[in-house]
């Protein structure tokens, strides 16, 4: 017997066709996302996808488009081209046959999806942690407004200089990196003379701790000493989650940028992007209303034409001139002052070669970086020969782990692809006081919260802010308390603490 198609088959038809689609949108993204990130976490994914495009380099969005995108349409339409049912009858059971076919293939594709996108970014863990509570948080958090800190009677200044992608895994074997040439020799020379704390006698630096890898997460790990936990951002310019709307970024947290405005300072922050990308204007300006210079500033103030853009806005190259001129305008006024940058020329993938950039390396990223550690010693040097730098702290950190998938090969820099191998560099130069031990630490990025303080010469109560330990002191960090394994996986795991008391608050 046959029938002819009727509505039930025209709606299961469109069912698998929309279903298909869907595979094949996240098909393709896997596999553009594993080329284009490598083995970042579900955390640093769903933040992104989260929050507005704006301020995004224009050369993500045109590789995914060509890279995932138009293979999506294409072989959605062959898909059609073949399935697309003619105008014959069709029996019962080749009816039957077709649909038990199509869902059994369905079934085993999304398995084969899942089951790559856990191995490579560690999705069903997320998931669980989602679920499971921790009281960790709770129980070691300090809050930073409630602790005594005692200021010197003649207060410092200090330059933040976060490094995207800065690692110490850049350096050769023999002074704590990963590959056979040192890339950033300058900035292994800076962290000799000056101080720079390590996991060995070596320069190996900070670890990436859960929700502290991508440039927004680094940023609140290095000034609140916190994680970013997952969060989503609406049309409205409000932070909402199932829990209702967020009025402001972190609103029960006290960070870096309110510390020092409470105590005088004038904050700023300057980069070469869009500062509003990824939440960085709406967390700067209402916690220590920093004053933002950034490409915007840039095309208002007529240093670049309209219509200039490169990479994620304007290069490293520039940036360092600017901040040199705002530095000497600043350092004029008199008052204390805290003074940030951001980079962007190391940015995934493989960097932005600049006109600076030497040809030394067959490897574009490799070539990049020693140009980013130049110009990164030259404008320290530069720094250096100027009067205000007799009172001024100089920290240099990098932001988060690089996501470029292709330069490190296999070695991990979470918890969820095994050992920890890769660091975040970081040095401190000219800071008020010497470190009790510099060498043989364990410590994440959180710690330089209220490292950079006391290297300004504050006296911090207790020596903790936020989930951050003093490095300078003998407080011991929490890696070095509970162990990296103990830490990430309370990290990773469901806070209502964070949730109620420092991300949301009636």
């Amino acid at each position: 017997m046959r029938n002819k198609r009727g509505k039930g088959y025209w709606i299961g038809y469109g069912v698998v066709q929309c279903v298909v689609l869907i595979l094949l949108i996240l098909t393709f993204s896997l596999m553009w996302a594993k080329k284009n990130y490598g083995s970042i976490g579900m955390a640093e994914i769903l933040f992104t996808l989260n929050m507005p495009l704006k301020g995004t380099s224009d050369s993500f969005l045109k590789s995914y488009a060509a890279e995932a995108l138009l293979p999506v349409l294409g072989v959605f339409a062959v898909d059609l081209m073949f399935t697309f049912p003619g105008k014959g009858k069709l029996k019962k059971s080749s009816l039957w046959l077709r649909g038990t076919a199509s869902l059994l293939i369905l079934a085993v594709w999304a398995n084969i999806l899942i089951q790559e996108a856990d191995k490579a970014f560690g999705m069903i863990d997320f998931l669980r942690n989602q679920v499971e509570r921790s009281e960790f948080i709770e129980n070691e958090y300090v809050d930073a407004g409630d602790v005594e800190l005692t200021f010197p009677l003649k207060k410092r200044n200090i330059i933040l200089i976060y490094v995207e992608s800065g690692e110490s895994s850049n350096q050769d074997v023999s002074s704590g990196g990963y590959f056979d040439t040192n890339y950033i020799p300058e900035m292994t020379e800076i962290a000799r003379e000056n101080v720079s704390f390590s996991q060995s006698h070596l320069i190996e630096g900070a670890v990436v701790a859960p929700a502290c890898g991508w440039t927004m997460a680094g940023l609140v790990a290095n000034t609140a000493g916190l994680p970013l936990k997952l969060f989503k951002y609406d049309d409205k310019n409000d932070f909402d989650n199932s829990m209702g709307n967020y009025a402001s970024f972190l609103p029960g947290v006290t960070t870096l940028g309110d510390i020092l405005k409470e105590a005088g300072y004038t904050n700023y922050f300057m980069a070469g992007s869009d500062f509003e990308f990824g939440g960085r204007e709406s967390y700067f300006t209402q916690h220590g209303d920093y004053q933002i210079w950034d490409y915007n500033t840039a095309m208002d103030e007529g240093r670049i034409d309209k219509d200039y853009y490169v990479w994620w806005g304007f290069e490293d190259m520039k940036l360092y001139e600017y901040a040199k001129e705002e530095l000497l305008e600043i350092a004029g006024k008199g008052e204390p002052f805290n003074f940030s940058m951001l980079t962007a020329d190391t940015h995934h993938v493989a960097g932005y070669r600049c006109e600076l950039c030497p040809e030394d390396y067959e490897d574009q990223y490799a070539n990049v970086w020693a140009c980013a550690s130049r110009q990164l010693n030259d404008f320290v040097e530069w720094v250096k020969q100027q009067d205000f730098y007799e009172n001024t702290t100089i920290v240099i950190a990098g932001d988060h782990c690089s996501m470029d998938p292709n330069f490190y090969g296999d070695l991990s820099y979470d918890k969820h692809h095994g050992e920890v191998e890769r660091k975040i560099y970081n040095a401190i130069i000219h800071p008020a006081v010497r470190p009790y031990r510099e060498k043989y630490r364990k410590f994440t990025t959180m710690d330089m919260f209220p490292t950079a303080l006391a290297a300004m010469g504050v006296k911090i109560e207790g020596d903790r802010l936020g989930l951050g330990t003093n490095l300078f002191s003998r407080e011991e960090t929490l890696a070095e308390k509970y162990g990296y394994e103990v830490l990430f996986d309370e990290l990773d795991r469901k806070s209502a603490f964070y949730n109620k008391e420092l991300l949301y608050v009636k």
